[in-house]
């Protein structure tokens, strides 16, 4: 086996693995390495391709912060893969802007762009339609703990408030 080849290809996101880096830069313009920058003992990261995902982001992303307001441990990280190869840079920092402008100032560290080629971010993450939102829970070391994808169904929503909170407990003893 070529170990070289092994180590270069992107390793999918997948339960029970090390969440794929992702580089991005936040609305606030500092750059944030995904899971190292996470900075929380459970870390929620909803991937977005298109602009329809929002909804789909949303349904997820709310009920999840709502749910756990005020903890310091838990963080909520939107990133929009903006492509800027694909839609070039005005477009792309036209999407930030319009993300900026819709964003309240003290979320701007939690809301990143990803200037990523797209297809390199399929290939690492699994992502079989772009057209669908992708949830991430992340533990403290950056281990996948729970995912899902497209928009928020009651069991959905229950199974990741249960894992959330299951990950919590030990470090609140």
């Amino acid at each position: 086996m070529n170990r070289t080849a092994a180590t270069t290809d992107p390793v999918p996101a997948a339960l029970g693995r090390t969440f794929p880096t992702l580089m991005a830069t936040s609305l606030s313009g500092r750059v944030v390495t995904l899971p190292d920058d996470a900075g929380g003992d459970v870390s929620l990261v909803v991937l977005v391709f298109l602009e329809s995902a929002g909804p789909m982001e949303e349904s997820w992303s709310g009920p999840f912060t709502g749910a756990f307001t005020g903890n310091p441990r838990v963080k909520t990280y939107l990133a929009l893969v903006v492509g800027d190869r694909l839609v070039g840079r005005s477009l792309a920092d036209h999407i930030r802007q319009g993300l900026a402008g819709g964003t309240p100032p003290a979320k701007h560290d939690l809301v990143l762009t990803v200037p990523e080629d797209i297809e390199r971010c399929r290939r690492a993450y699994g992502i079989e339609d772009p057209s669908l939102a992708y949830i991430y829970l992340l533990d403290g070391r950056g281990i996948i703990r729970w995912m899902e994808k497209g928009t928020a169904t009651p069991e959905g929503l229950a199974g990741l408030l249960d894992t959330a909170g299951t990950m919590l407990e030990p470090l609140l003893a």
